[in-house]
């Protein structure tokens, strides 16, 4: 059983990863929301949930060791499969999760695929009482409204949709405490990129 890996990128496909470590390659499962994060070439510490069947050894991994708690508890839920589990992992961080179960939010999880009203219900049920000591913070929010904004002025400032995408990638906007913040440094990584 693995704990965590940490190693090297080789390549990465759309749902997994290879990792060197010494010479052997792992393949690891992971969110999708996690791909554009992790990079080829990088070393990184992925958290191992071990996902072993009958016929089945699967390494899935998290970059976030709260995201693994997430799915080990998802899966203890009756009708939750690894697919299902990494699907909501794929489409929601750890605050979103906790967000959307501390506001009873179906709807919003019901944009996982295959993932019907009741399956929400129960997931939100089941892991309001499990959940209740965690809290979530609201960076992401606070992250999109002020992408938005940033586009706009980044635009309004004669880049194009392309520069701008590109240079985004780059950037974690939590860091920023303002929208002027972020326009001074997103504007300074822009001019160290050209």
């Amino acid at each position: 059983m693995f704990e965590y890996l940490y190693g090297t990128v080789e390549y990465k496909k759309m749902d997994y990863i290879a990792i060197d470590i010494n010479g052997v390659g792992y393949r690891v499962y992971f969110p999708l929301r996690e791909y554009e994060k992790i990079e080829v070439g990088n070393k990184y510490k992925l958290y191992i949930y071990n996902h072993i069947k009958e016929d089945t050894y699967k390494l899935i991994g998290f970059l976030d060791e709260r995201d693994r708690k997430i799915f080990e508890l998802l899966l203890k839920i009756n009708g939750i499969g690894s697919s299902l589990a990494l699907a909501v992992l794929s489409n929601f961080s750890y605050n979103k999760i906790i967000e959307i179960i501390s506001k009873n939010d179906y709807t919003t999880l019901r944009q996982v695929p295959k993932l019907g009203e009741k399956k929400a219900q129960i997931i939100i049920l089941d892991l309001k009482g499990k959940l209740k000591n965690l809290t979530y913070t609201e960076e992401e929010t606070v992250s999109m409204d002020m992408l938005e904004d940033l586009v706009l002025a980044l635009e309004g400032l004669g880049y194009n949709k392309k520069e701008i995408d590109k240079t985004l990638e780059k950037i974690d906007l939590n860091k920023f405490s303002s929208l002027e913040d972020a326009i001074k440094g997103i504007l300074k990584n822009m001019r160290i990129g050209d």
